[in-house]
């Protein structure tokens, strides 16, 4: 997976990827967030504390028949209003990883902050996610996680 510290460049397709990412989850359109991915898709999401020291303790790991229950379940049980800002945006030199910061606010208030990593990969001629690690920056996740970040 690629990290902040390989070489990395700016790609407006992956860019525009990304912010369509936060788009969708800020719209609640969880649905057409879903298509982002390829079939075999999976969400991941973990302190970072748990990234490095290679454990497996998730908040969420899921494949996309699992995330999109979540999804269904967390629009009824989760109302706050989400606003994603992400920046930072970069890829590899073929684009089949990427990296970006993101912070989210809920109900106006900072709640997540952390690091993208995707694995990406071309489907029906489209980029797409492979592979979406959230990694979560902090010691505490303080508020509940119904929705993907």
């Amino acid at each position: 997976m690629l990290t902040f510290d390989d070489d990395t460049r700016v790609d407006p397709e992956v860019t525009a990827l990304l912010d369509e990412y936060a788009c969708l989850l800020d719209r609640r359109r969880g649905t057409a967030w879903l298509e982002l991915f390829t079939p075999d898709g999976y969400y991941l999401v973990a302190r970072e504390a748990e990234i490095e020291q290679g454990n497996n303790v998730l908040i969420i790991g899921e494949d996309l028949k699992r995330l999109r229950a979540r999804i269904v379940s967390g629009a009824e049980r989760d109302r706050r209003r989400s606003v994603h800002t992400v920046g930072g945006v970069r890829c590899n030199h073929d684009a089949t990883h990427a990296t970006a910061s993101f912070t989210v606010w809920l109900d106006g208030r900072p709640s997540y902050c952390g690091v993208y990593r995707m694995a990406l990969a071309r489907h029906d001629g489209k980029l797409r996610i492979r592979h979406c690690e959230v990694v979560l920056f902090g010691d505490i996740v303080h508020t509940p996680i119904f929705l993907p970040v």
